[in-house]
């Protein structure tokens, strides 16, 4: 399980208190490996610390585990990892309740876009096992660094979930879903018309929404993204 999130959204409490309970029991019910890039700074990466913490206090034997993948640059004090005199420049701190951390330098600070290296490597892990482990991308909020990823994922049909009202991107695309799903449906059945897809949005912000997103996702792959994606 991939959670992706950003830096400047919180969750409102009743989306915070359903994610912790739903993440809880499918990681308990299922040794799952849930992967963020373990910044605290990062709400979901924060959740998921606070999942795995509360785990563990009623269970030490439990059995899942939060591996953080991040930019070394990113890391704030990563010069004291390395018993290093050199400081480095990150300006982001570790949640310390993961219990895995992979980073890898590109040789930039302070950008949460680690590009495919997570995604692919997921899909490594997925792959790599003696039997084929489910894979699924979890959308808590979101920049648009994370749109290249959550494209790839879906032509791969690796379901992504996409979590309404928990921030900007995740909900720009369930607006857009909701835009286009039916223009797509419709589009399925020999000359048949249909309206919605017409409907101009009221404002200029829901224009600008819709045509960035058009950006990364094109018409021609819409029917697979429509098939994967699932709006909670």
């Amino acid at each position: 399980m991939r959670m992706m999130g950003d830096v400047d959204s919180t969750p409102n409490i009743k989306i915070e208190k359903e994610l912790l309970q739903g993440i809880a029991d499918a990681a308990v019910a299922s040794d799952a490996w849930i992967i963020t890039n373990g910044y605290k700074e990062e709400s979901i990466s924060e959740l998921i610390g606070e999942v795995v913490y509360n785990s563990r206090i009623k269970n030490p034997d439990i059995n899942f585990s939060a591996i953080a993948i991040g930019k070394w640059g990113n890391i704030h004090d990563c010069h004291k990892l390395e018993n290093r005199t050199h400081e480095g420049h990150g300006r982001y701190k570790l949640e310390l309740n993961h219990t895995h951390y992979i980073f890898f330098d590109d040789g930039t600070c302070d950008s949460l876009d680690t590009g495919e290296f997570a995604s692919n490597l997921a899909r490594q892990i997925s792959r790599g096992a003696r039997r084929r482990i489910p894979l699924v991308t979890v959308l808590v909020g979101g920049a648009l660094h994370a749109l290249p990823s959550i494209c790839t994922d879906l032509e791969k049909l690796i379901p992504v979930i996409i979590v309404n009202g928990s921030g900007p991107l995740a909900d720009i695309l369930c607006k857009y879903l909701k835009l286009t799903e039916s223009f797509y449906k419709s589009s399925k059945k020999e000359n048949q018309k249909t309206t919605d897809h017409d409907e101009a949005l009221s404002d200029y912000e829901d224009d600008m929404d819709i045509a960035m997103i058009d950006e990364v996702f094109p018409q021609d792959g819409a029917e697979i993204s429509l098939s994967s994606a699932q709006n909670t």
